[in-house]
């Protein structure tokens, strides 16, 4: 992780993991948020999420399935932020 151009990940371990490493990361968040405090440290960091939801944050872990039934918070996700 230390030594890739850059790492992908979600709101999980791999993202702790970058972070401590002070790795390059695109975080992408879905139904949890970065203002929980889980935000990447990373100093060439970027975090990708879809602002606006009223559903969003579902949870602080995140569920299995979508408690709307919609999952636009992953489905509308910028991916071209992502490689900017």
């Amino acid at each position: 992780m230390k030594d890739a151009t850059m790492n992908y990940v979600n709101d999980s371990a791999p993202l702790h993991i970058t972070s401590a490493m002070n790795a390059p990361v695109v975080a992408f968040y879905c139904s949890t948020i970065p203002a929980f405090g889980f935000g990447p440290l990373s100093d060439n960091s970027k975090i990708i999420e879809v602002n606006g939801l009223p559903c969003r944050p579902c949870g602080l872990h995140g569920h299995r399935q979508c408690p709307e039934g919609h999952f636009k918070c992953g489905f509308d996700l910028d991916l071209n932020k992502a490689m900017a």
